[in-house]
């Protein structure tokens, strides 16, 4: 584990309300570990226009329009929007429930957090090191398998393959929080390995035969 001392120097931040809140109907306990942190992506956008509905009944409700996630600054509806991008797509969704649940409410999303947790991860073990640098072998070949790929065929078989990954690191991620989180440091590695596959799935989305593949690891 990090030390706490030197995470809260540099990295702690204050606490933020949560967006899971937003969305009743799919997290009526508030969200995660209460309610599934796998989500029906119907549902959760079936609700997204309802709360963006005119005058929708949930939108008169004090515990949205009291939330503390609406500040002067934002409009409700660009609120409701933020949120609904963040908890659609898994990556966002497990960075916002550590920025939420963590004891420093870090924000995995910013670099210099990831990467201090991947160097620690490292040099933690020799089996830590190895364990890390499969993962970028694995996140290498399918890359190059992206870059080298002439069909249509090629890319769908990539695709599946990687929805297979999406949802195995999902499931993971949800059996990990389903409970207390005895180990932040290891969620917080395994949603890194999810913002891997989703990077991929975004440069399979954005694929031309002969393109190069910038994907960021």
């Amino acid at each position: 584990m990090f030390r706490i001392s030197v995470l809260a120097r540099r990295y702690s931040t204050k606490p933020i309300t949560s967006y899971f809140k937003l969305f009743p109907q799919n997290f009526p306990h508030g969200g995660p570990p209460q309610d599934s942190f796998i989500i029906n992506p119907k549902h959760l956008r079936r609700e997204y226009r309802n709360l963006q509905s005119e005058n929708h009944p949930d939108l008169n409700g004090s515990a949205i329009l009291n939330s503390e996630v609406v500040s002067n600054e934002a409009s409700l509806s660009e609120v409701i929007n933020k949120a609904y991008t963040t908890l659609k797509n898994p990556y966002s969704r497990i960075v916002h429930f550590i920025k939420v649940n963590h004891p420093l409410h870090l924000d995995l999303s910013r670099d210099e957090i990831s990467k201090d947790l991947i160097k620690k991860f490292q040099s933690k073990s020799t089996q830590s090191s190895l364990a890390y640098k499969e993962i970028l072998m694995n996140v290498l070949e399918v890359h190059e398998r992206l870059e080298l790929a002439t069909s249509e065929q090629e890319l769908e078989e990539l695709e599946v393959e990687n929805e297979e990954r999406i949802e195995e690191t999902e499931a993971e991620i949800a059996d990990m929080i389903k409970y207390e989180i005895k180990d932040w440091d290891e969620l917080m590695m395994t949603a890194i390995r999810l913002k891997y596959w989703i990077n991929i799935r975004n440069g399979i989305k954005e694929w031309e035969p002969g393109k190069p593949m910038n994907l960021t690891h």
